[in-house]
């Protein structure tokens, strides 16, 4: 059992754990700390979140990159206090009790984790700041992080986070970043016995039997393909590689391949994945389409609008679409220099048989 004492309490003034980044070559295997925050109890019920279903990513990233998971509590604390007091613990008597139920939680969420999952390492936090933004721009934009995880359900009760945030991380984090929103087959909260209209089933780690990777010419497909090579090894989905395209420009197709050809290379260890590439009148109305038939998608940060409205619950007032059925993991390939498609490709090629042909790069330097 975790003592919720040994939890450690910090606050974003730079005194945060710095990672490896800069020193990574690209022939090393680099540490791959992924931060999953969470709200304090004023926005959540921990008691009754599904840590297991909340983590299921993180943890199969964390997994396949051999890297770790540190699950960080936001406390938000009065714009009157001083957060230097973090270091001394000379926090109001209120302030001490938010803080130790936070260690608490912490403590829990670590022991919930290793009895599942004892081959990712899992470490505990407490970050305490008077504005989360705040907390977030100290965690994403320096190098203390190789990775952010954030989940949102897909019911206003289960809504973790403001949706403004997701928007505010892709645009500005200097480290990877994963948002999953969960479909509404997925909930984030366990059933409440009192609750007679709450499902009576909990989420389940390995209900993955199926992943959509949408393939793009965009700097962050490759990331998306390791996203989809963690889950797909640790819970054994199949895979389907799908690259849309509207243009019928020679060299636009041919970028297409390309990267639907690294994609299928990086995936190349996997036994049940298969690519596919065609054109389409309307990307974004297709792609949603066929999203509606996988237990997960996985692409790119995408710059449409319209997909972003959709992805991350902001459709129109009178837009009476349907909320997608299937969880979506948006990811945004981090952008120091050694996350390079270069760097990418040689971690495949290390994955893969030296008897197998390894594809050429020409035409990747800025997908």
């Amino acid at each position: 059992m975790t003592d919720p004492m040994s939890v450690p309490v910090q606050h974003p003034d730079g005194t945060l754990k710095t990672s490896s980044i800069a020193a990574h070559g690209p022939v090393s295997s680099p540490s791959y700390d992924i931060l999953v925050p969470l709200p304090d109890a004023k926005t959540v019920d921990y008691d009754r979140l599904d840590i297991h279903r909340l983590l299921r990513t993180p943890l199969a990233i964390a997994d396949d990159r051999n890297g770790s998971v540190t699950i960080a509590s936001i406390v938000t604390a009065p714009s009157e206090i001083s957060l230097n007091k973090v270091a001394d613990a000379s926090f109001s008597e209120e302030m001490t009790r938010v803080i130790d139920l936070a260690r608490k939680r912490v403590a829990k969420i670590k022991d919930a984790v290793a009895d599942c999952r004892e081959d990712v390492p899992v470490s505990g936090l407490v970050i305490v700041g008077h504005v989360p933004d705040d907390v977030f721009a100290e965690c994403t934009t320096g190098e203390r992080y190789d990775a952010i995880f954030l989940a949102q359900g897909s019911r206003s009760e289960q809504r973790l986070w403001d949706e403004s945030l997701f928007s505010t991380i892709l645009e500005t984090a200097a480290c990877a970043v994963y948002l999953e929103t969960l479909g509404t087959k997925t909930d984030l909260l366990v059933a409440d016995p009192e609750d007679e209209t709450d499902r009576d089933e909990t989420s389940s780690l390995d209900d993955i039997s199926s992943i959509l990777l949408a393939v793009g010419t965009g700097p962050h497909s490759v990331l998306g393909a390791e996203t989809a090579r963690a889950l797909g090894s640790t819970y054994g989905g199949s895979i389907r590689g799908v690259h849309l395209s509207e243009s019928t420009d020679a060299e636009r197709l041919q970028q297409g391949r390309k990267a639907l050809d690294l994609t299928e290379y990086i995936l190349s260890d996997l036994p049940d994945a298969e690519f596919e590439s065609r054109e389409s009148d309307n990307v974004v109305a297709e792609l949603l389409q066929e999203i509606e038939k996988y237990d997960v998608a996985i692409l790119g940060a995408p710059t449409k609008q319209p997909l972003l409205q959709r992805l991350f619950g902001q459709s129109l007032p009178d837009e009476l679409e349907p909320q997608p059925t299937t969880s979506i993991l948006t990811v945004r390939q981090p952008s120091h220099a050694l996350d390079s498609v270069y760097y990418r490709w040689k971690q495949a090629i290390e994955r893969t048989p030296d008897s197998e042909e390894s594809p050429s790069l020409e035409g990747f330097e800025h997908v």
